[in-house]
């Protein structure tokens, strides 16, 4: 068995977007190379490679606003885990978090959860992914529209209010993603989703109420095919009766976790469904 000290650490550039891709697919999770080159074009992207060059771990630490930075896609290919990779990867994010003054953040399986802890993350929420095979059958509603471009200063001010920080880059990528499941309620709410490797994700899906947020849902519903995720804040109980009404099922949870901090960032009085693991 090769030893860790003979893996090379080196930054992830557009050109080992395929492997990563790769590697998230080995997984089983959902990431494109869309959602590789968005990540590695605005973060702080790591690969640990072994000595014939292969991409073998992963890490991505994606800023918001000069405040605020999400890691996620640790990833570890199967012939390399139970060996500290994932824990390195992580240790480094964090320095990298502290160095600049970043608060920190992840959604955590169960698993990593244990993991993260001893490292100083502390539970703010609970998330759980739904999953659908085929989106219901739904009505749109009149009262949501079509998110243009014009919108999206509105919609990244909006944001901002709930998220807690800037990511108008982020959603300006998904709306180009999938500009037909970007839906716009005014200054009530908006919702955007993508496209993924094997289901479309939505979110976010931030309303000011929950009558907004299931007009939103159901219209950006309306518009899917084929198998849909998305990670709903569990405080919003109704919203998992609705999904479990209308076919969906609970596929795992998550933790939203934050580095040294109990308190949530973002407004989750809004915030009814998150972007996802890898963008927060």
């Amino acid at each position: 068995m090769a030893s860790t000290d003979a893996l090379t650490p080196a930054p992830l550039a557009a050109a080992h977007v395929d492997a990563a891709v790769a590697l998230n697919a080995e997984a089983g999770w959902n990431q494109t190379a869309d959602d590789w080159h968005f990540m590695l074009a605005h973060g702080h992207g790591t690969g640990l490679f072994d000595a014939d060059g292969r991409l073998v771990a992963t890490s991505m630490v994606l800023p918001y606003d000069d405040r605020f930075a999400w890691i996620a896609m640790i990833l570890v290919t199967g012939s390399w885990q139970r060996r500290g990779l994932a824990t390195r990867l992580m240790r480094d994010a964090i320095d990298l978090c502290r160095d600049h003054g970043w608060i920190a953040g992840l959604d955590a399986t169960a698993a990593g959860r244990t993991v993260y802890l001893p490292l100083g993350f502390r539970d703010v929420y609970a998330v759980t992914r739904w999953q659908a095979e085929a989106p219901p059958t739904l009505q749109p509603s009149p009262d949501v529209r079509r998110l243009g471009a014009d919108d999206l200063p509105a919609v990244a001010a909006l944001d901002a209010a709930v998220f807690g920080a800037d990511r108008a880059d982020l959603l300006g990528h998904l709306i180009s993603r999938a500009p037909d499941i970007a839906l716009f309620a005014g200054s009530d709410g908006y919702v955007c989703a993508r496209r993924g490797r094997v289901a479309t994700q939505i979110g976010p899906l931030v309303a000011a109420d929950a009558v907004t947020a299931q007009k939103l849902l159901e219209t950006a519903l309306a518009r899917c095919a084929g198998p849909v995720f998305l990670d709903a804040v569990e405080a919003h109980g109704w919203l998992a009766d609705w999904l479990r009404s209308h076919g969906f099922e609970p596929q795992r949870g998550f933790v939203r976790m934050l580095l040294d901090r109990e308190q949530a960032i973002d407004d989750i009085g809004r915030a009814f469904i998150n972007t996802g693991p890898e963008f927060a």
